[in-house]
C-alpha cells in the first residue's frame, strides 16, 4: 500500500531543526560580572550609562587627610564618571561636576537622552547649617550642562522640606520622571511616584498604586525602552534584603511585579537596575561580597539567533491509495472498497482521506467487502502507520494579542525526544526575555514581533550542551480603548 500525505514534512519525520552543541554547564538567564576597576573600600551605587561612560554614587575618600561627613557622622556620597575603555568596560573613575553641592549628599542621579540635563538627589541644605536634631531632607534637582561645566541648577517644583524626594529618572523620551518619597498618603515606607511632562509642565505626582507600591520600600525605579519599570525593594518574595523586581503597564495598571532570578538577586542587597535602552546588558549594585555597595555589570546570556527555524505546525491528515486496487477498477457490481484507519473511523472507495486526532500507531487496512453478505471478500492490503509529531520545541499561544494585554506563552508541547531538558528561554524580539515552561509578556507597542524560544539541554556525560530555537511572529495590535 502506498499512501500520500497534505502536508509531505510528515513523510520521514525528520527533525529538521538546527541543533547547537556546546561544551560546559548549561547557562543561566544572566551572566555579572563584579566591576572591579571603579571599586573602592568605600560604598559605590547607583550606576547610569551616560554618553562614553557609567555615572555613580561613592562615598569614597577624595583626600587622605579629609573626610567628607555630615553631621551624624556619616560619609558623604559625590558623583563620579568612569569613561569606557577601549574595551567597552569602565576604566578609572573621576570627580564629576564637584559644584552640584557642598557638604550634602549627591546621587544617585539621572540624565536626559541628549545628555544636556542632569536630576540629581540632594540634601536641602547645604553645608553645616542644621542642628544635630534637624533633620537635612532629600530632594530632587536639576542642573544644565555648557560645554564641560555643569550650572544653572534649579530644584525640582514639588520639592518639600518635610519629606523626601529622591532618585529621579526621566524616561529615554524625557515624558515620563519617576522618583521615590516618603510623602504622606504613600503606601509604605518609600514609595514610587510618576510625572508627566505635559507642554513643558511636570504634572503633579502620582502613585503608582498598590502593585507597584507596597508596606516595604520600593527604590530606585527604572524604565526601559520595552516597558518594562525596574526597581528595587525589600517586600517578602524575594530572595533576601533588597532585590530588583520588575512590572508592566498594561491597560492602565501595572501588573504584579516579579524578581529578577540569580545571579542578579541574590541573598544580599540588589538594587540599581540599569540597562542600555535597547538591549539587556547594563549595571546593578550589590553588596553580596560582604563588604560594601560595589557596581556589577550583567548581560543576558539569551542571545537572539540569527537564524531561527518557524515553527512548523502537526498535521496528521493522510490521503491513502492503494495503487493494486486502482488496476482492479472493473470489479463487479455488488462489492466495494472499504477502509478500516485503525482509530475507530472507516471510509468507502479506492482512495480516501482522513485526519487523526493525534500521534500514534494506527492498523489501516483496506478491504473488499461483499455487500449482499456484508462480511469482507477480501483483504486487499493491511499497513502499520506509526505517526509521531514534529521534533521541535513548540510555543503555544495567540498570534495576535493587543498592546497592554497579558500574553501567556506556553512550551509544554515541545516534542524532543531524547532530550534532558534543563531550561526553556524566552526572547521576545523587544529586547526582553524570560525563562520558564510557561511565561506571561505584555507588549506596550503594536507591531509584529518575533518571538523565539531556545530550549537547551543539561550537559551529557561528555559536557555537551544542546540547544535549539523555533520562532513564531505574532501580531501586537493598538489597544483602541
Amino acid at each position: 500500500m502506498e499512501r500520500a500525505l497534505k502536508h509531505i514534512a510528515l513523510i520521514a519525520l525528520l527533525f529538521a531543526a538546527h541543533v547547537t552543541l556546546v561544551s560546559g554547564q548549561a547557562k543561566g538567564t544572566f551572566e555579572v560580572t563584579h566591576i572591579s576597576k571603579i571599586s573602592s573600600s568605600s560604598d559605590d551605587m547607583a550606576p547610569v550609562i551616560m554618553n562614553d561612560g557609567i555615572l555613580f554614587c561613592s562615598n569614597r575618600k577624595t583626600n587622605p587627610f579629609l573626610t567628607r561627613k555630615n553631621l551624624e557622622g556619616i560619609r558623604l556620597y559625590e558623583l563620579y564618571f568612569a569613561p569606557f575603555s577601549d574595551e567597552g568596560v569602565p576604566a578609572s573613575p573621576v570627580r564629576f561636576a564637584p559644584n552640584l553641592g557642598r557638604d550634602a549628599n549627591i546621587g544617585p542621579a539621572s540624565v536626559t537622552t541628549d545628555g544636556g540635563t542632569l536630576w540629581f538627589t540632594r540634601n536641602y541644605s547645604e553645608g553645616r547649617k542644621l542642628g544635630k536634631k534637624q533633620p537635612n531632607r532629600l530632594g530632587i534637582f536639576i542642573a544644565n550642562r555648557s560645554g564641560t561645566q555643569w550650572g544653572d541648577i534649579t530644584p525640582f517644583e514639588y520639592n518639600n522640606p518635610e519629606y523626601n524626594l529622591s532618585y529621579p529618572f526621566v524616561s529615554a523620551d524625557g515624558r515620563y520622571l519617576f522618583f521615590c518619597s516618603d510623602m504622606p498618603g504613600g503606601k509604605g515606607k518609600y514609595d514610587i511616584y510618576m510625572c508627566e511632562n505635559i507642554d513643558g509642565r511636570w504634572s503633579e505626582p502620582r502613585n503608582l498604586g498598590p502593585e507597584v507600591n507596597s508596606g516595604s520600600a520600593e527604590i530606585h525605579p527604572f524604565l526601559h525602552s520595552s516597558g518594562r519599570l525596574y526597581f528595587a525593594s525589600d517586600r517578602p518574595g524575594g530572595m533576601g534584603g533588597l532585590d530588583i523586581w520588575y512590572s508592566n503597564l498594561a491597560f492602565g495598571s501595572w501588573t504584579k511585579p516579579v524578581a529578577l532570578a540569580e545571579p542578579v538577586n541574590s541573598e544580599a542587597d540588589d538594587f540599581a537596575f540599569y540597562a542600555s535602552q535597547g538591549g539587556l546588558q547594563g549595571y546593578f549594585t550589590s553588596n553580596r561580597r560582604k563588604f560594601n555597595d560595589d557596581i556589577y555589570s550583567f548581560a543576558s546570556t539569551i542571545i537572539r539567533w540569527s537564524a531561527c527555524d518557524s515553527q512548523q505546525q502537526n498535521n496528521y491528515c493522510f490521503e491513502f491509495i492503494e495503487e493494486n486496487a486502482l488496476r482492479q477498477d472493473t470489479l463487479k457490481t455488488g462489492f466495494r472498497w472499504e477502509w478500516d484507519f485503525g482509530d475507530g473511523s472507516r471510509a468507502t472507495g479506492i482512495t480516501a482521506e482522513h485526519c487523526y486526532a493525534g500521534p500514534g500507531i494506527y492498523d489501516v487496512s483496506l478491504d473488499i467487502v461483499n455487500l449482499i453478505t456484508g462480511g469482507i471478500e477480501k483483504r486487499q492490503a493491511s499497513y502499520e502507520l506509526e505517526i509521531t509529531d514534529i521534533e521541535q520545541p513548540v510555543i503555544t499561544g495567540p498570534d495576535t494579542v493587543m498592546a497592554g494585554e497579558t500574553l501567556i506563552l506556553n512550551a509544554g508541547a515541545t516534542y524532543l525526544p531524547g532530550w534532558n531538558i534543563d531550561r526553556y528561554y524566552w526572547n521576545f524580539g523587544d529586547e526582553t526575555v524570560a525563562t520558564g515552561l510557561e511565561v506571561s509578556k505584555v507588549y506596550v507597542l503594536p507591531g509584529r514581533y518575533n518571538i523565539q524560544l531556545i530550549v537547551s539541554s543539561k550537559p551529557d556525560a561528555g559536557g555537551v550542551v544542546r540547544e535549539v530555537c523555533v520562532c513564531k511572529d505574532i501580531e501586537v495590535s493598538a489597544n483602541t480603548n
